[in-house]
């Protein structure tokens, strides 16, 4: 008997683990930076935006940042992306774990963060 209840409790452990495991993944790669600037289309820094983007809600703000016209893998992540074009506004290319990356600054949407 205690062995059932063992090994339930340890299917119910590991199913739930796989469950938060893939949550987790779906969240850590959503970085669209075409996405990122569409939702900022047409508004003006510091405007806030809420939009669905593969089954998450976002909510931000709209800021100027760094978006890669190179196929270099970005997380979004990055402190370059967004300390780029703060000092440099006209800013086409950045450097990123030592690696140039091309592209420009623009405005887009930007979770929020703790200043």
């Amino acid at each position: 008997m205690y062995k059932n209840i063992f090994l339930s409790a340890m299917l119910y452990g590991l199913c739930l683990t796989s469950f938060t495991a893939s949550a987790n993944d779906k969240v850590q790669s959503t970085y669209d930076a075409q996405k990122y600037q569409q939702v900022c289309k047409g508004k003006t820094q510091g405007d806030q935006v809420s939009f669905a983007y593969r089954g998450i809600i976002w909510n931000g703000t709209c800021q100027p940042q760094f978006f890669s016209s190179s196929k270099t893998k970005l997380l979004g992540t990055e402190a370059e992306l967004n300390s780029a074009c703060h000092s440099d506004a006209n800013a086409k290319s950045i450097t990123v774990d030592g690696k140039e990356v091309k592209g420009k600054c623009a405005l887009g949407f930007a979770p929020p963060s703790p200043r």
